[in-house]
C-alpha cells in the first residue's frame, strides 16, 4: 500500500532544494537527465540510503511548458528475429549524410493511417485473439505487404511493468557556473498500472508506437547504426491518468 502523505512529502522535500545539480551538468542534450536526477535524490535521506518506500518507482520527466510526447517503455519485436533490424532494412531508407545506412523512424497509430516516406501506409493491429500488437504494412492503396512484426502481449506486459508507480515531474533548468541545474515545480504521483488501460489507450490512437532506427552524426560511433529503441510512446501527457487506478496531485 502506498502511503499518500509519504509520497506528497517527499516531493515537497525535493521542491524545497531548489535548483539541484543534474547527474549530467555537462551533457549537450539533458534528456531524460531531470528524471535520473530526481530518483537520485529520491528518498534519500541524510544517512544517503535508498528509502525502501520508493524502490521499484518509475520516474517520467517533462520540461516546464513542453507539448512532446511522453516515453512509456521500449520493447524489441517478438518476431522476427532481430525485428528492429528487419524494419530497417526492410522498410527504412537510405540515410542522406551515410547513404550506406537505412533508416528507419515513424510513428504509427492503430485508429488511423501513418503515410512513411511517401512510400507506404503502416498501421497498428491489435488482435485480441491472438494477444499480439502487429504492424501492418501496405501500399498507397492500402494492399497489404508485409504484418509479419509483432509483439506479444505478455512481451508488452513485461515491458511496461516497470510503470507500476510512476512518477511524473515538471522541472525548471538553469545553468550554474556552467553546470546544468534543475528545480522541481510540479508533479503527479501515479498509482497502479493497468496493462489492458494501456492497450484501449493505443487503440484510441492517445498512444502509438515510436521507431528511432538512425545513425550516429558524431562521437566515436559516428557513422554507425544507432538504435535509439522502439516502443510505446502517449501522445499527451494528460492521459497519464487513463493508465492507472489512481494518481495524486504533489
Amino acid at each position: 500500500m502506498v502511503d499518500v502523505n509519504r509520497v506528497k512529502s517527499e516531493f515537497q522535500r525535493i521542491k524545497n532544494l531548489g535548483f539541484i545539480e543534474s547527474d549530467k551538468p555537462f551533457a549537450e542534450k539533458n534528456d531524460g537527465a531531470i528524471g535520473n536526477t530526481f530518483e537520485t535524490i529520491l528518498g534519500v535521506q541524510e544517512n544517503n540510503l535508498k528509502d525502501a518506500d520508493f524502490e521499484g518507482w518509475e520516474c517520467k520527466s517533462q520540461r516546464q511548458h513542453t507539448k512532446s510526447a511522453a516515453s512509456l517503455f521500449t520493447c524489441k519485436p517478438d518476431f522476427p528475429e532481430k525485428g528492429d533490424e528487419y524494419m530497417r532494412e526492410n522498410w527504412g531508407i537510405n540515410d542522406e549524410e551515410y547513404p550506406h545506412i537505412k533508416v528507419f523512424r515513424t510513428s504509427i497509430y492503430a485508429h488511423r493511417w501513418s503515410v512513411v516516406y511517401g512510400r507506404y501506409k503502416m498501421k497498428i493491429q491489435i488482435d485480441d485473439a491472438e494477444h499480439k500488437l502487429k504492424i501492418l504494412l501496405c501500399d498507397l492503396n492500402e494492399k497489404p505487404i508485409d504484418s509479419s512484426v509483432y509483439w506479444t502481449f505478455d512481451s508488452l506486459r513485461t515491458a511496461s511493468s516497470k510503470l507500476k508507480n510512476t512518477f511524473v515531474v515538471k522541472a525548471e533548468e538553469k545553468k550554474i557556473d556552467g553546470k546544468t541545474h534543475f528545480k522541481y515545480i510540479d508533479g503527479k504521483a501515479f498509482i497502479g498500472f493497468n496493462f489492458e488501460k494501456c492497450i484501449n489507450l493505443i487503440k484510441e490512437g492517445k498512444a502509438r508506437y515510436d521507431n528511432r532506427l538512425g545513425v550516429y552524426r558524431s562521437g566515436k560511433n559516428i557513422g554507425k547504426k544507432h538504435n535509439h529503441g522502439g516502443g510505446i510512446r502517449l501522445v499527451k501527457s494528460s492521459d497519464f491518468k487513463e493508465m492507472f487506478d489512481a494518481y495524486i496531485d504533489l
